[in-house]
């Protein structure tokens, strides 16, 4: 399982060679800047099993991939009847005119990662997906 960890004000994630993990914890944990909402509760709601994810029009996106085609090309192979099984998330910083790097992470471990996350901005939220 990947770790987490803060340098200054960004994100650093193990195996993320691309910093697209780490990014996309940036963006999660500023959600409350857009919605006014708690950032732990509006992560709860968002990233579970069934959540939405989160699109940040022209910046990033981080969806589950229910059928084969929501799945970037770079990572193909994903039938289905794989994705029914898991809980795959799709993580993908948005570059306009340029292609976009993406990362796979597994539901558990996404929860993992943003529970870690809240805990080392020290907002007191720790736990929330355990």
């Amino acid at each position: 399982m990947r770790t987490v960890r803060l340098q200054g004000p960004l994100f650093h994630v193990t195996e993320d060679p691309d910093q697209v993990i780490g990014d996309f914890l940036g963006f999660a944990l500023s959600l409350r800047n857009l919605s006014g909402r708690l950032t732990a509760e509006e992560l709860h709601e968002r990233f579970r099993p069934g959540g939405s994810g989160m699109r940040l029009p022209d910046v990033f996106a981080a969806y589950r991939a229910r059928e084969s085609d929501a799945v970037p090309p770079e990572f193909d192979g994903w039938e289905a009847e794989d994705l029914e099984r898991r809980e795959l998330w799709v993580l993908t910083r948005l570059r306009f005119g340029e292609s976009s790097p993406s990362a796979l992470v597994e539901g558990p471990e996404l929860r993992h990662l943003l529970d870690r996350a809240l805990a080392l901005r020290g907002d007191g939220s720790e736990g929330l997906f355990l």
